[in-house]
């Protein structure tokens, strides 16, 4: 337990610090969208084909996509989920897939998570995309575009984002 809240103070230490860092670079930030990474929670990993409403939405294609779930034994080690096992107790990333997911420069990131989530907020802080999307209310200080609707309203999500990536000539 002391193992677990050890981690916990010093994830919280690196997000605090990657908040005092973040930069404001607008040129980048001009840069027409072709490359998309997806962080989310497993249940909408699960739920939703990303990449079928990419296309559909957007018209673009293979994002990667990373979701994190809660650690069981049971669950087989997978390139496309995290756990709270991939963090030392330092809060350091240990899982490489992980760690270069987060050093990719997408040009587009969707931040597909409505709750606060330690592991995802430090992925979001820490990832190298140019442009962050996500829910309203979750990590308002770190988002480049927010969105306000229920995470069950997917279709909405992803229509109310492609209408102001058009109006910010990203699309």
């Amino acid at each position: 337990m002391l193992g677990f809240k050890l981690k916990q103070y010093f994830i919280k230490k690196r997000i605090d610090k990657l908040v005092k860092t973040i930069s404001t670079d607008n040129h980048t930030k001009s840069k027409i969208i072709q490359s998309i990474g997806i962080v989310t929670l497993d249940n909408f990993f699960n739920e939703y084909d990303f990449s079928k409403i990419l296309i559909q939405k957007i018209q673009r294609r293979n994002p990667k996509i990373y979701s994190f779930r809660k650690f069981s034994k049971d669950d087989v080690k997978s390139y496309k989920h995290f756990s709270e096992k991939d963090f030392n107790w330092k809060g350091e990333v240990v899982d490489k897939s992980l760690q270069s997911f987060l050093e990719e420069p997408f040009d587009l990131l969707i931040c597909f998570f409505s709750k606060k989530n330690m592991y995802l907020e430090y992925a979001v802080r820490s990832s190298n995309a140019s442009f962050k999307v996500g829910f309203s209310e979750v990590l308002n200080q770190v988002y480049d575009l927010e969105i306000a609707c229920d995470p069950k309203e997917v279709e909405v999500f992803f229509s109310e984002m492609k209408k102001y990536l058009k109006i910010l000539k990203k699309l």
